[in-house]
């Protein structure tokens, strides 16, 4: 009976823990699908820019509820050129992850504004996929 209770104890407690984790945003593993399709869907956008062949460094990447925030640091595909960071954010469709806008890289950039208009922009978009 002990070896009933205690799996019954420990199976809630993984339940509730994994659903304590759907409530917030998280960084999808190296490697994962979910991981690998967001940055595919940014190597698209940077694409339709003109900027091919790029291997692109995550420095930040948080998802949530079909939401995502990624920074990027674009590099030549031998590591030699570095190119400037870029943020965006990206939503999942039926069709699959799309980024949506990038956010302003100019100087003198009021970011605490434009995160306030991207909030009004998108909603839904969670707040906790976004950078502190």
């Amino acid at each position: 009976m002990k070896n009933h209770v205690r799996t019954a104890i420990l199976a809630t407690s993984l339940l509730l823990s994994g659903c304590a984790s759907v409530n917030t945003a998280q960084t999808p593993p190296e490697g994962s699908a979910e991981r690998n399709a967001i940055i595919q869907a940014t190597q698209h956008a940077l694409a339709r820019q003109g900027r091919k062949n790029l291997v692109l460094v995550v420095s930040y990447l948080k998802v949530h509820n079909a939401w995502a925030w990624i920074q990027i640091n674009p590099q030549s595909e031998n590591g030699a050129q570095h190119y400037e960071s870029q943020s965006g954010l990206l939503q999942q469709t039926a069709k699959g992850w799309k980024l949506l806008e990038w956010m302003p890289a100019e100087e003198g950039t009021d970011y605490k504004a434009y995160f306030k208009n991207l909030k009004a922009k998108y909603p839904s978009a969670p707040t906790d996929i976004f950078p502190q």
